[in-house]
C-alpha cells in the first residue's frame, strides 16, 4: 500500500507540474467553452421563463461534454514525448496508481472547465428568472457527470495513444459513451430545478442510474487500462 501511493503521488506531481507549465492545455477548452455559452445564450432569444431552465442545463452539460472531450484528449500527450510513455511501462509501476494518477488530472482539468461553464450558465439564466444553476444538488450531479466522463477520457485516450487516426476514432467512440451519463445528468438536474425533486428522490431514477454507470465506467476502465499498458 505505501509502495502505491508512493507511485500515485508521484506520478501525479509530474502529470500537475506538466499541465502547470503549459496553461493551452486547459485554457483552450474553457474558451471553447465560455464561447459555445454566450452563443446558446443569445442564440435562445425570448422564450418562455418556464423553459429556460431546461434549456440551460441542456445547453450547459452538452458545451461541457465538447469541451471536456477536446481536454481529455490531450491527457497522455506529454507521455509521448521523449518515449517516456514506453519507458513507463517497462517499470515496475502499478496500472492502479498510473491510472488513478491520469483520473485525478483529467478530474481536476475537468472542474476548471465544468465549473466556469456552469457559473456563466447561471448568469444569464439568472438575468431571467429566479432558477439557479449553482444549486447543490445540481452540483453534485455536475460532479457525478465529471467523474464518470473522466473515466472514459483517460480510457481512450490510451487507447488512442498509437492510433493515426485519433482526432477522428476518439470522438467516435467518447460521443456514444457519454451519451446515457449526459442524459441522466440532464434529467436528474431538470427533476430538480424544475420540478423540486431532491437527491433521495432520484436515487431510485435518473440519478441512480448516473451514479451506476459512473461506477461501471471506473471499473471498467480500472481494469482495462492495466491491458492497455502492459509491456509488449
Amino acid at each position: 500500500m505505501k509502495r502505491f501511493l508512493t507511485q500515485y503521488r508521484a506520478l501525479l506531481w509530474q502529470a500537475l507540474q506538466v499541465e502547470w507549465s503549459n496553461s493551452e492545455r486547459w485554457m483552450s477548452p474553457l474558451l471553447f467553452s465560455t464561447t459555445m455559452i454566450l452563443l446558446f445564450a443569445f442564440a435562445f432569444g425570448k422564450v418562455d421563463v418556464a423553459f429556460l431552465p431546461q434549456l440551460y442545463i441542456a445547453a450547459t452539460y452538452l458545451t461541457a461534454s465538447f469541451s471536456l472531450q477536446i481536454a481529455f484528449s490531450r491527457v497522455l500527450e506529454p507521455d509521448t514525448q521523449d518515449r517516456v510513455f514506453d519507458q513507463l511501462r517497462t517499470y515496475p509501476i502499478s496500472p492502479s496508481a498510473w491510472f488513478l494518477s491520469k483520473y485525478t488530472i483529467v478530474i481536476l482539468l475537468g472542474a476548471l472547465i465544468l465549473l466556469p461553464t456552469l457559473f456563466l450558465s447561471n448568469l444569464f439564466l439568472n438575468n431571467e428568472g429566479p432558477v439557479s444553476l449553482l444549486n447543490s444538488s445540481v452540483l453534485i450531479v455536475a460532479v457525478l457527470m465529471l467523474l464518470s466522463l473522466g473515466a472514459i477520457g483517460v480510457l481512450l485516450s490510451t487507447m488512442m495513444l498509437r492510433s493515426n487516426a485519433k482526432q477522428i476514432l476518439y470522438p467516435l467512440l467518447y460521443f456514444p459513451l457519454t451519451v446515457p451519463v449526459l442524459l441522466s445528468a440532464v434529467e436528474s438536474s431538470r427533476m430538480i430545478l424544475v420540478d423540486g425533486k431532491d437527491l433521495s428522490y432520484l436515487m431510485s431514477s435518473w440519478l441512480g442510474l448516473l451514479v451506476i454507470f459512473g461506477i461501471m465506467y471506473f471499473t471498467l476502465c480500472l481494469l482495462l487500462f492495466g491491458e492497455l499498458v502492459k509491456p509488449e
